[in-house]
């Protein structure tokens, strides 16, 4: 077996005590990687999880290497366990990457755990980004790398056999109640080696049409912004896709549905020509100007600076240029501090003579509803308002504008 990483990264490795990572543990000691142990137990198969938890700590003594260990009681997760327990796992994987300074994530998934992985995407009918698993990922914000994606399993347990390398078998596995399980024994176990192969040559012809599909779908969405009009043309698994590769951006593709989807065209299509809707959690669709977007409305968040002389300020939601050669250069410091903040309720505008809310002002502007909620309003010292930046339709910000408004 072999493998080929930067030796000048320090790796810590994913291990479960099972054939696979201790395969890539032998590999790691043998060709002298800088390299430590995180194991989780979750405490289901009581001293037999134990008993190897155990015996893991023991070899990593016996090789010298520092084993990094997370105990939970398996049998108070609720809900889906498989999920569950994978982001337990990746937090903790997280925690100690980051608490000793270790560059990258190693996991043992090898070439079965693709074709598992195919053959259960396909079966769920769920929309994706890429078949199988990626030899490199960024999970939780740490990089991830799969050495062993070219091996089979039946390849990693004879390289334990043969080295004398200790290991266990999860008798969980074994349990049918798990999709990928029965999977896994029903379908991936009686393939041929040839049938495998084939099968693998499958995966990567179909992940270059999703790539192809991907780069044309991305070159419609101008920062996350789609034309209405360019979604119409596309047929229904390219608006799928397009509306999924939105969802990914956003880190909630898992809440991507088939439902999801008509719910969405539903909103799009819709005869309301501006609108903004909840999705999940923070995110929300918004519709205007013959176009759409998820935005997360926490970056829409409420704020307000105090401006105690004239200057240029620099914030994530504008830039403005005061006094001289600037806004408001008429200004004298009689006026000052000024605030520039985000709307407040019932706030009043007075212009050409005629006193009008400022939501009102922004209705006979036209502005889209989630611009409204970082649109900066100007207040000299005795808490009037003083200037609204005007707004025009398909507003984009430019170096030379004295007040640049941050919108996306």
């Amino acid at each position: 077996m072999q493998i080929k990483l930067d030796r000048d990264k320090r790796y810590l490795l994913a291990c479960s005590y099972g054939p696979d990572s201790m395969a890539l543990f032998s590999v790691l000691v043998r060709d002298k990687y800088m390299f430590a142990v995180a194991h989780v137990n979750y405490g289901l198969r009581g001293k037999e999880s134990d008993l190897e938890t155990g015996n893991l700590i023991q070899y990593c003594k016996d090789k010298n290497k520092e084993c990094f260990v997370r105990k939970i009681n398996g049998k108070n997760i609720k809900g889906n366990f498989q999920n569950a327990a994978r982001k337990i796992r990746y937090e903790f994987f997280k925690e100690i990457a980051e608490t000793h300074n270790f560059d990258v994530l190693l996991t043992a998934h090898h070439a079965d755990d693709v074709i598992e992985t195919y053959l259960m995407q396909k079966s769920s009918k769920r929309e994706t980004f890429y078949y199988g698993i990626r030899d490199e990922i960024i999970i939780n914000g740490i990089k991830v790398i799969r050495p062993l994606l070219h091996y089979y399993k039946d390849e990693l347990i004879a390289h334990c056999t043969q080295n004398k390398i200790p290991f266990a078998t999860d008798s969980s596995n074994l349990e049918l109640i798990y999709t990928r399980n029965r999977i896994r024994h029903n379908l991936v176990k009686k393939m041929s080696r040839d049938e495998k192969y084939e099968m693998r040559k499958e995966i990567n012809y179909q992940n270059k049409k999703l790539d192809t599909l991907t780069k044309r779908l991305n070159k419609l969405s101008n920062n996350g912004i789609v034309l209405i009009s360019d979604f119409k043309d596309l047929n229904e698994k390219e608006r799928q896709h397009l509306l999924y590769l939105l969802f990914l951006e956003h880190g909630i593709p898992n809440h991507f549905s088939a439902g999801r989807k008509l719910q969405i065209e539903e909103i799009i299509f819709a005869k309301k020509s501006s609108s903004m809707n909840k999705i999940f959690g923070s995110i929300s669709l918004v519709k205007y100007e013959g176009k759409f977007s998820l935005i997360n409305l926490k970056e829409y968040a409420p704020y307000s600076y105090v401006i105690k002389t004239p200057k240029t300020i620099k914030t994530p939601q504008f830039t403005v240029k005061l006094g001289k050669n600037g806004v408001f250069p008429q200004f004298d410091d009689n006026q000052y501090p000024i605030t520039i903040a985000s709307q407040s309720p019932n706030q009043k505008y007075k212009i050409k003579g005629y006193e009008k809310t400022i939501n009102r002002l922004f209705i006979d502007m036209k502005m889209p509803r989630h611009y409204r909620l970082i649109w900066p309003i100007v207040s000299n010292k005795k808490g009037e308002v003083i200037y609204v930046p005007r707004y025009r339709a398909n507003y984009v910000p430019k170096e030379t504008n004295l007040f640049k408004i941050h919108i996306k």
